[in-house]
């Protein structure tokens, strides 16, 4: 398979303020949760099934995670698109499994459901020196 897909898209309320650190050569990263949900219902049966809520953790670089830290705040329901990431790191001997949510675009929409407040879009997506050459465009399918 010469092609392939990383995308996530996710709709929720921001778990916390993000957190920013400053890495060498001043690049910043912001991190924080999101958590989405899914709606709790009842079976036909009359059983009830609880809502379920799954948090994410997120990650956003250099100019995105500047408009994160000023931006984002808890409570927010914001849309993220990005790729999964997997690390893994041992402590104590026991080895843990990370996924993160790098994030290319935040859209806030502001505090909560009922907000007034029209989307803001940011976006700091990858520009084409980012990724690897795809090859000559006489390769290209059209």
């Amino acid at each position: 398979m010469s092609k392939s897909i990383n995308q996530v898209l996710l709709a929720g309320n921001v778990g916390k303020d993000p957190e920013v650190k400053t890495l060498e050569g001043g690049i910043k990263v912001t991190t924080f949760s999101l958590a989405t949900s899914t709606g709790g219902y009842k079976k036909q049966d009359g059983t009830e099934v609880p809502e379920k809520t799954q948090w994410h953790s997120i990650v956003a670089w250099r100019g995105l995670a500047e408009i994160a830290e000023k931006y984002v705040h808890k409570g927010d329901k914001i849309i993220i698109i990005g790729t999964l990431q997997y690390r893994e790191y041992e402590k104590d001997g026991v080895k843990r499994h990370i996924t993160d949510i790098i994030a290319y675009d935040i859209m806030l929409s502001g505090k909560g459901e009922g907000s007034s407040k029209p989307p803001i879009t940011i976006s700091d997506a990858p520009t084409q020196a980012d990724f690897p050459p795809i090859g000559p465009v006489d390769d290209l399918p059209f």
